[in-house]
């Protein structure tokens, strides 16, 4: 329950424990989790999907933004804004050393606004493209996936920085990495069936491209990276889900 509840204060604006006692260990160990965390998240989406589109208050299009709205509030905009810096570091900097500076600097430069822009928009328009007997199914998912997306990253590569969330995060440990697997092919299975076991499996190997991308230009990983791979996979999860639900339908 601690390395849950560690998880939820860490990943979302949820403060269930005032007193909760948080060191590195406890940081690691709660990544175990961080599917659980986004599948909540995924219920308070799914449940204002409902409400406003499902119901007919507002039509697909504003409820997809309002979704998104929503998920960048309970998480703070901590994803974003990692999105935005790792964007800039990576398209601003020569060498690992400028790209690690640059991403320490919290001004959003004109390339990550403008990606991030463009990662918002592909996850409105997948939200809105999403077919109507998978939506809600798929609404609970993306965030679940985006949040496991970090632990294998984090599993697969050792941190850029000696200081820092990444180096709470990164390289961690197996049966950290089993645990957050297990949780998040069992969502998978119970929400969309156990042939999307293949979404999670391609996630995967979108993230472990994106892994060796960030090793070969920062050394490794940090923290603001660990939030562009989450925007990245909940984008990919969804887009994913999109293609896997429409061969589906064209081999019935």
């Amino acid at each position: 329950m601690k390395g849950f509840l560690t998880a939820l204060q860490f990943l979302t604006l949820f403060r269930v424990k005032k007193d909760l006692e948080v060191t590195k260990d406890s940081l690691a160990s709660s990544m175990a989790y961080f599917p659980l965390v986004g599948a909540l998240q995924g219920v308070i989406l799914a449940l204002a999907d409902y409400l406003l589109a499902g119901t007919g208050l507002l039509p697909e299009s504003l409820t997809a933004g309002a979704l998104i709205l929503i998920l960048a509030l309970t998480n703070g905009g901590l994803h974003l804004d990692g999105f935005a810096d790792t964007v800039d570091g990576i398209a601003g900097g020569k060498t690992p050393e400028d790209r690690l500076r640059i991403m320490r600097d919290k001004a959003v430069g004109p390339i990550g606004a403008s990606f991030l822009f463009l990662v918002l928009l592909l996850k409105f328009l997948a939200l809105e493209d999403l077919p109507i007997e998978a939506r809600t199914r798929a609404i609970f998912l993306f965030p679940a996936a985006g949040r496991w997306a970090m632990v294998l990253m984090a599993y697969l590569a050792p941190c850029a920085r000696a200081e820092g969330l990444g180096a709470a995060f990164s390289s961690n440990s197996r049966k950290v990495f089993i645990i957050s697997t297990l949780i998040m092919a069992a969502l998978s299975v119970l929400a969309l069936g156990a042939l999307s076991l293949v979404i999670v499996f391609a996630l995967g190997g979108i993230v472990y491209a994106f892994t060796r991308f960030f090793k070969k230009r920062l050394g490794g990983v940090t923290g603001d990276v660990f939030g562009f791979q989450a925007e990245v996979a909940e984008v990919s999860f969804l887009a994913l889900a999109i293609a896997f639900m429409n061969i589906l339908a064209l081999a019935e």
